[in-house]
């Protein structure tokens, strides 16, 4: 099965417009029967292929850049659904979307042809069926396999929860179903353990990386036959530090295709920002992958977001200052806090809480997620959030990456993050999806470091500065080295050095 899949990849090249293909995809009663080829005297109803003129101006207009730069003549983008032939069950999967969103069709072709891939795209551009789809491919063309083949790895417990009720979504869709398993901290470890021992054994695991190397710690999760690893939103996963638990849960997988071997793991990677971090894991565990960047290379806020930043005298007041802003916002129409839905954001867990139980004492159907609550309070909010039983979300930076919360109308960055991108991921959660929305954000004295970065991406999304940030001053400080100062240069380790020959 998965070899005919794969045969749309090494007959899709620029060819001319009448130039068809056709894929024939076996019921699953005549799997091990041989394919008829197609009879090339009698026509065909497939789809024709895009012109290398579509191609062009589809990698043009969505900004998508490929590198090595030629290899998108190998695996041209996947324009429409019905180019996909994936088996019957798994098609049903596009029927709610009207195309492939930019990662989608850039990934799939090298998925498809079991190449390793890094993904370098914003949140929220459906890069969960980007990888899922394939996978699910792959686990499909594996039927006598009974262990577990896919395994992705997720920052956060809702992400990884988010990630894994996509999977299974997917996995209903065949028959037998494809079991699925979400594994994370938090919880009591015994239900996901009886889980993964489960006679009808479990195919796709996603999971947060402390858990996951516990379990595999205590052998309750074996992962020597995964085949297919996910490291989704890898460099979050290394800016909290869970670089050690990721080598290792790596090294529990089958080998990458660099070794010998007749079994060997795909890898995929998946990014918003491509920093030494992530370049040098790439390194160390992919091979020849093929990096994909959909977007500008500086991560950026959207704009179809309208952004205001509210210079305040001090950090004192600045509940009272959320609730003037919340009145505001209802008195100059078109806004509802009964039914449209904000994000507050605050810096620290115990701000949240703080600004939780005010909103609660003012009367707001509010929710919150903090690092200190359980997960099923947790996970209780986001669903309250979710439809809508509660309108106003507090949270930290927790929710700012990745969790897919529809119609967010409003952002509020009480206390400024930590990085100028957390910033941009935090007011990326409204606006999306083809809708506009709305930031604000308070910004103090003691955010002054910001004030420049701040301003360039204001000005990149062609928002309004105010006077009051200009005081702060506009210069972006320079990346430096504790040891080396401004010197030093942020040098890629998997560039191989130039000989120099002497005469």
């Amino acid at each position: 099965m998965y070899s005919l899949f794969s045969s749309l990849i090494s007959s899709y090249r620029f060819q001319p417009t009448t130039n068809i293909i056709s894929i024939y995809v076996l019921p699953d009663n005549a799997s091990k029967k041989e394919p008829i080829p197609p009879n090339p005297s009698k026509p065909t109803t497939s789809t024709p292929l895009p012109s290398e003129e579509d191609l062009q101006t589809f990698i043009s207009t969505n900004k998508i850049t490929y590198e090595p730069t030629g290899i998108f003549q190998e695996f041209p983008p996947i324009l429409k659904f019905d180019q996909v032939k994936v088996t019957n069950p798994l098609e049903k999967a596009f029927l709610k979307f009207e195309k492939p969103s930019p990662i989608q069709s850039a990934v799939w072709p090298v998925l498809i042809a079991k190449r390793d891939v890094v993904g370098i795209a914003e949140t929220g551009s459906g890069k969960t069926l980007a990888f899922g789809i394939p996978a699910f491919e792959h686990i499909l063309s594996t039927p006598k396999v009974k262990t577990i083949s896919v395994l992705v790895i997720a920052p956060t417990r809702e992400l990884a929860m988010q990630t894994e009720s996509t999977l299974s979504e997917l996995g209903k869709l065949t028959s037998p179903p494809i079991k699925t398993l979400c594994v994370y901290g938090g919880v009591d470890k015994n239900a996901q353990r009886k889980a993964l021992q489960a006679e009808n054994g479990v195919r796709a695991v996603a999971g947060t990386p402390g858990r996951l190397l516990d379990l595999a710690n205590e052998g309750h999760l074996k992962l020597d036959n995964v085949s297919w690893l996910v490291l989704d939103e890898a460099d979050r996963m290394l800016d909290k530090g869970f670089e050690n638990d990721i080598r290792a849960i790596i090294n529990l997988c089958l080998p990458s295709k660099s070794t010998t071997g007749s079994s060997t793991r795909l890898t995929a990677m998946f990014s918003a920002t491509w920093p030494l971090s992530v370049r040098r894991l790439a390194s160390d565990f992919m091979k020849d992958p093929v990096r994909i960047l959909v977007g500008d290379d500086q991560l950026s806020a959207s704009c179809s977001v309208e952004q205001s930043v509210e210079v305040l005298p001090d950090t004192r007041g600045k509940e009272f200052k959320l609730f003037e802003t919340l009145k505001t916002l209802e008195k100059s129409g078109g806004f509802n806090l009964k039914k449209d839905k904000v994000i507050v954001f605050a810096l620290y867990k115990k701000e949240a809480q703080r600004l939780h139980a005010f909103l609660l004492r003012k009367g707001f159907g509010a929710c919150c997620i903090e690092g200190d609550m359980s997960q099923d309070k947790r996970s209780q909010s986001l669903e309250d959030f979710k439809s809508g039983r509660a309108t106003i979300l507090v949270a930290t930076d927790v929710a700012a990456r990745g969790l897919d919360i529809p119609k967010v109308e409003v952002v509020i960055n009480v206390t400024f993050p930590l990085t100028i991108e957390d910033y941009i991921h935090r007011i990326g959660r409204t606006g999306r999806a083809g809708r506009t929305g709305k930031s604000i954000t308070f910004f103090t004295d003691e955010d002054k470091v910001h004030a420049g970065e701040l301003m360039r991406v204001l000005k990149d999304a062609n928002q309004v500065v105010p006077e009051d940030l200009k005081k702060f001053g506009g210069q972006i400080k320079k990346k430096t080295h504790a040891a080396y100062g401004d010197h030093w240069k942020d040098i890629d380790p998997t560039v191989k050095a130039k000989k120099i020959k002497f005469d």
